[in-house]
């Protein structure tokens, strides 16, 4: 497994919006080859976590231009730069 963890800030007043977004793209992300799960979690007001999970790490590497066009589209909701760590995981289940 593979996973990418990415910390955002957006505009909280557009929260709907946000929702309404990553809503859209449902198909598209499950459309990736090795994906296995998308989870976002609101960490605070404005804040958000999202934790992508893939088989391999060859599969997440073919998906990352998709990805990038993606949050392109979120752009006009943030309020600072996206901050994204990823890596092989250790535990899992």
């Amino acid at each position: 497994m593979y996973c990418r963890v990415t910390e955002i800030q957006f505009d909280h007043s557009k929260k709907q919006e946000v929702i309404d977004l990553l809503e859209s793209l449902r198909s598209e992300m499950m459309s990736f080859n090795g994906i296995q799960s998308v989870c976002t979690i609101e960490t605070g007001e404005g804040q958000i976590t999202s934790i992508a999970v893939y088989d391999t790490q060859e599969n997440f590497n073919t998906a990352s231009p998709d990805v990038a066009k993606m949050m392109g589209g979120f752009a006009a909701y943030f309020t600072a730069p996206p901050v994204g760590k990823e890596g092989p995981a250790m535990f899992y289940f």
